[in-house]
């Protein structure tokens, strides 16, 4: 019925009948005639396209297609005068008076009563872009995270250059927030004028308003808000800001934001939904990345635990024992000197019954701290139990051995240890061989030993050689 009549009518009053028809229709309303010319739209097309009512009158449909060829195609299928009444759906990309491009969701098709007549061509639109966008950018989303190839640090970035974007802003950046404190963790900038590390006062910055929220918070034109008075838009003049809370283990970490300098559209709940979702991620992945900090820190507190004497901080036996065993194969392997000394305290059970055993393990981390300063680098030097360390000299010979333990027996003697305001001198004795080939480490540590209680029994503080 409405389109015999309209057919029926004269240009002026088809325009104010449709116009009616579909004032109140949310979605974009274009009618055209066979020659694919404008007759009427809606106020919801208006908006969309961003031309008046009369701007649109008898204005060709090829201006509102992003390619002419597409245009032409639709002419040749579906928009000629031989079209039949089906409705067809499909996407299409539109362009819009100012030149912006847009997805529309098209449901379009010819208008006519039954065979007669020249129909006229009904498209309702709805930009979908947004949509389009989001599910790609959640798909982007998605490879960054669950890459395992990338590590923290490149998901990180990627995460923040996707955001800059989508969003269509100059500046992204994930910030820690401790107290008062922001503190820049990563950053995008076109001028690199945002830092890794900057730090400034949390109430200068936009993202106090995110904290104070509790949720996603946006300024789309700050210049004309009441944050015109803000030091951030003082100091920077940023007009545009969009920003979301990051949260690790249900504790607040910090805060992702992107920001412009120029102004931006309104921002709609789709955009704050969406940006809560990228904080959601980085919230996930800096949980994640410090459940494998933990982990690596326990790992190597481990290994530390198993390969160091935890009192004096030199190594424990386990460790020695494979150190000697790699210093004897590759001694042996290359025919190099190894010397191997073992090194005991004198009268330290006195000490310990006098004093306590606090003072007695004072004294043993004092014999590390002067071992660490008279051996060399390439030395390696470990509680082998109680009292008693051992010592590994690598390309080193009996003599050179026995001069570097003469330096070390004198440091200790030479350095008392301070017990309550008292000065107690400490001693050390120690046994000293060298290793043959083919030794087994029982043979060399049995000459060693038999050095140094030599040593004690020619009355101490000395280095005898076995």
């Amino acid at each position: 019925m409405i389109a015999d009549e309209a057919l029926a009518l004269d240009s002026q009053s088809l325009r104010v009948l449709l116009a009616r028809v579909f004032a109140e229709v949310s979605e974009a309303v274009i009618i055209s005639d066979v020659d694919r010319r404008v007759v009427m739209t809606n106020e919801a097309a208006n908006r969309l396209f961003r031309y008046t009512a009369a701007e649109f009158a008898g204005l060709s449909t090829a201006a509102l297609y992003e390619r002419r060829e597409d245009f032409e195609q639709l002419g040749a299928t579906r928009y000629n005068a031989q079209a039949d009444d089906a409705r067809h759906t499909y996407l299409m990309r539109y362009r819009r008076r100012d030149g912006s491009v847009f997805e529309g969701e098209t449901t379009a098709g010819a208008i006519r009563h039954g065979d007669r007549g020249t129909p006229l061509f009904l498209g309702i639109i709805r930009d979908v872009s947004s949509h389009i966008a989001t599910n790609k950018v959640l798909h982007s989303l998605n490879q960054i995270t669950s890459d395992p190839t990338r590590g923290f640090e490149q998901r990180r970035r990627e995460i923040v250059e996707l955001g800059v974007q989508h969003f269509a802003m100059a500046y992204g950046v994930v910030a820690k927030i401790d107290g008062q404190r922001y503190e820049v963790k990563e950053a995008e900038s076109p001028d690199g004028s945002i830092a890794v590390g900057a730090i400034y006062e949390l109430p200068d910055t936009y993202c106090y308003h995110v904290l104070s929220k509790r949720g996603p918070f946006g300024v789309h034109h700050a210049g004309e808000s009441k944050l015109n008075a803000h030091p951030c838009y003082a100091k920077f003049r940023l007009e545009s800001y969009l920003g979301a809370p990051i949260t690790v283990d249900g504790r607040v970490y910090g805060v992702l934001s992107f920001s412009s300098s120029l102004p931006s559209s309104p921002f709609t709940q789709q955009d704050y939904d969406l940006i809560a979702m990228f904080a959601q991620w980085l919230g996930h992945e800096i949980a994640r990345e410090q459940d494998l900090a933990a982990l690596r820190h326990a790992h190597e507190r481990l290994q530390t635990l198993a390969t160091q004497d935890e009192l004096t901080g030199l190594a424990n036996r386990r460790l020695l024992s494979e150190q000697l065993d790699h210093e004897l194969n590759r001694g042996q392997r290359y025919t190099r000197n190894l010397s191997v000394a073992l090194i005991d305290f004198d009268h330290f059970k006195q000490l310990n019954d006098r004093y306590g055993h606090a003072a007695g393990d004072a004294a043993l981390k004092l014999f590390a701290d002067i071992a660490r300063q008279t051996l060399r680098n390439s030395d390696t030097i470990g509680r082998w139990g109680g009292e008693e360390f051992l010592a590994l000299l690598p390309e080193t010979t009996l003599p050179a051995a026995a001069n570097t333990l003469e330096r070390l027996v004198a440091r200790v003697r030479d350095t008392p240890l301070e017990i309550e305001g008292e000065q107690i001198t400490l001693t050390v004795s120690a046994g000293v061989t060298c290793a043959q080939n083919d030794e087994t480490p029982a043979q060399v540590l049995k000459r060693a030993d038999d050095a140094l209680y030599s040593a004690k029994d020619d009355g101490r503080d000395r280095v005898n050689c076995g």
